[in-house]
């Protein structure tokens, strides 16, 4: 009998005995006191920790967008006043710019009517009396100009009956342009030899007449002197040279 129920006690059927320390209530609320403030404590920094990472504050972030503001303001109150100073400043160039413009064409103009004055003072001097017991043909002035491209030139011819020219003179007049080109001298005849005798400038005049004309060099060549000879029934009257 005795060892049936000492194996009893011994199998899976026997009934377990557990021991429990006792613990009075009292320090069973402060220790749960004790872990929620622990807890709490916790959180509290965890939130803290949270919050620094996560970036700004709500003020930090409306003390910076109040301070954006502005200089955005202050910034487009500079660009609208560069911008009236540009535009200022555009509208001046662009007078000033017509404004020389302006004198430019006005100084083309000077220059254009100087140059038709010298040429009236030239041709009205020539109109001077001869000197004193001059008689006879006169060359009174003769001149050369370059005209349109580097190789045209035009010329201008004054002749005059010095005295009292009792009959009108008839003649012609013939030049002979010397230049050298490529180192060499050569002269050309106005009108060319080989061209119609009609096409020499002619002189029909009783005390004065004046004759222009234009002749062309080739390419290259540099006029020295000009010959101009008066003709009159196959006879050269008058002649004379003129450097250029």
């Amino acid at each position: 009998m005795k060892l049936k129920l000492w194996m009893r006690k011994l199998s899976a059927g026997a009934p377990s005995v557990t021991v429990r320390p006792t613990m009075p209530w009292p320090f069973r609320v402060l220790l749960a006191v004790l872990v929620l403030t622990f807890s709490v404590a916790a959180g509290l920094a965890l939130y803290e920790y949270l919050r620094s990472l996560g970036g700004p504050t709500r003020d930090e972030l409306v003390g910076e967008i109040t301070d954006l503001r502005a200089r955005l303001a202050a910034a487009s109150n500079d660009r609208a006043r560069l911008t009236a100073q540009v535009t200022t400043q555009d509208t001046q160039m662009k007078v000033d710019r017509a404004a020389q413009e302006q004198l430019a064409k006005q100084v083309a103009a000077l220059e254009v009517e100087a140059n038709r004055l010298r040429e009236d003072l030239a041709f009205f001097e020539s109109l001077l009396p001869a000197r004193a017991g001059a008689k006879g043909l006169v060359i009174r002035s003769f001149r050369v100009q370059p005209e349109g491209g580097p190789n045209e030139h035009r010329y201008r011819l004054l002749v005059q009956q010095a005295g009292k020219p009792e009959q009108e003179f008839i003649g012609t007049v013939q030049l002979q342009v010397n230049y050298t080109h490529a180192g060499r001298n050569f002269a050309l005849s106005i009108p060319e030899a080989q061209g119609s005798a009609d096409s020499a400038p002619r002189l029909a005049f009783r005390h004065y007449q004046r004759v222009e004309g234009s002749f062309t060099l080739p390419a290259g060549a540099i006029a020295r002197s000009v010959l101009v000879k008066i003709i009159s029934g196959g006879q050269t009257q008058v002649q004379q040279s003129f450097a250029l």
